[in-house]
């Protein structure tokens, strides 16, 4: 019969194994706390940079102060959270206290319509900006849940803000090229205004007026255009 003294040695090695296997478990599962640590951070990170990126093309576009005010309150949450995951995170103390002074800072807007566009590229940014917002609105991303009802009412100031935008962008161009002696390219505007407002704003009266408006300009263009009586005369004349 085996003594203690003959099971020490492999008890001790049993012993040493176990340990080994369970500092190895205790290591894995570690590692894969810190990939999850690393995705949220990033995702964090994105949204802060989307939201951000997204206010900073639009200081032409006046939303209402309590719509910047929760997308501000969003990049300071996610700020707040990454300090939380991850204390040593680069530039997060910066962030907070840049966010704090963003938030702080808001007010209502300074004008009440859309301001000038300075080319079609800037057009297409500002636009870009104001989709990325619904987006982010729409799927709920949020770090902080935004109630449904105001979340609905967020949704449709964007839609009328980007209704507004490419309203004023065609109209402005649409007077430029008539003015420049170019009726069809004004007409290609006017066209494109309504086609636009129909596939993306919704059924809103302040929408319908812009439409309206752009109505009335396609309806003042096809009066300059010559009749086929005029032309007659005029060939006469000749």
């Amino acid at each position: 019969m085996a003594s203690l003294q003959d099971w020490g040695v492999p008890l001790a090695v049993i012993g040493m194994l176990l340990s080994t296997l369970l500092a190895a478990a205790l290591y894995t599962r570690y590692l894969a706390y810190l990939a999850d640590v690393r995705i949220a951070v990033r995702r964090l990170d994105l949204g802060i940079r989307e939201t951000t990126s997204a206010l900073a093309a639009l200081t032409q576009v006046p939303l209402s102060r309590e719509l910047r005010l929760t997308l501000r309150s969003d990049i300071l949450a996610r700020y707040q959270k990454i300090r939380t995951l991850y204390r040593r995170y680069p530039g997060v103390i910066e962030g907070i206290r840049s966010a704090e002074q963003a938030l702080d800072a808001e007010g209502p807007p300074a004008t009440n319509g859309v301001g000038p566009l300075a080319s079609e590229r800037a057009f297409r940014a500002t636009l870009a900006a104001l989709d990325r917002l619904h987006a982010i609105l729409a799927r709920g991303g949020t770090l902080r849940p935004v109630p449904a009802d105001v979340r609905r009412i967020f949704l449709r100031e964007i839609a009328e803000r980007r209704a507004e935008v490419t309203s004023r962008f065609h109209l402005v161009e649409a007077r430029r090229h008539d003015a420049n002696g170019n009726p069809t390219r004004a007409r290609t505007h006017l066209l494109a205004l309504l086609q636009a407002l129909r596939q993306h704003g919704p059924a809103t009266q302040f929408i319908r007026e812009l439409a309206s408006e752009a109505n009335s300009a396609l309806l003042k263009l096809s009066d300059q255009r010559p009749t086929a009586a005029s032309l007659s005369v005029d060939a006469t004349a000749a």
